[in-house]
């Protein structure tokens, strides 16, 4: 009786082999909106008390707004969204042209609309 009822959970939850091969979800698209919730995270990620959300969204929405107007590449956007680790930052950083690098730290550097 045991082995049925743990037969049925593991088949219940998806435990259970049912020979089809399990399908990878499909990647998150490269966007401009995931670049921003990456470098985002990253900077918020150890602050203790997190920042207010307004702030938070203020900075995404600038990280945005210059990844739209710079054209930054979907390598870039790629590599910033999937960052994790200040180290994934420098490299990512290297894949904005200096262009591209100024003109965010001057939308950050610039006072709220």
């Amino acid at each position: 009786m045991k082995l049925l009822a743990i037969t049925v959970l593991l088949v219940a939850c998806g435990g259970g082999k049912t020979g089809q091969p399990t399908t990878p979800p499909p990647p998150k698209p490269i966007t401009c909106a995931r670049a921003a919730d990456g470098m985002v995270g990253l900077l918020i990620a150890n602050k203790n008390p997190k920042p207010p959300d307004d702030a938070v969204d203020g900075l995404r929405n600038m990280i945005r707004e210059r990844c739209a107007k710079d054209a930054w590449s979907t390598e870039a956007q790629r590599c910033l969204g999937d960052m994790k680790t200040a180290d994934d930052a420098n490299v990512c950083g290297t894949l904005l042209t200096d262009d591209q690098q100024a003109a965010l730290v001057q939308a950050q550097s610039a006072p709220p609309k």
